[in-house]
């Protein structure tokens, strides 16, 4: 089955978007990791974890409802423009 063009522009965007996201994730995921193994006791590395699950909760529930909605039609606004 042949999909239009426009379908696989469709794709192909949210793909490189989707990718953009992972990478991201795994940077923030890396440093969060790095700062609770350099807390020198148990303790420590447990209150580190406390405070980057609180975070990333509050920035998790602000990607989904406003930064992900405002770059799709950023997205929508831009391909609009190049037709």
């Amino acid at each position: 089955m042949v999909q239009p063009m426009q379908s696989q522009q469709s794709w192909r965007r949210a793909e490189e978007s989707a990718r953009h996201g992972l990478f991201v994730f795994l940077i923030l995921l890396t440093l969060a990791n790095l700062d609770i193994m350099a807390r020198s006791t148990r303790r420590e590395q447990e209150n580190a974890t406390k405070e980057w699950v609180a975070w990333g909760v509050v920035f998790v529930l602000l990607a989904f409802f406003i930064i992900v909605p405002e770059q799709e039609q950023i997205q929508a606004r831009v391909a609009a423009a190049g037709r």
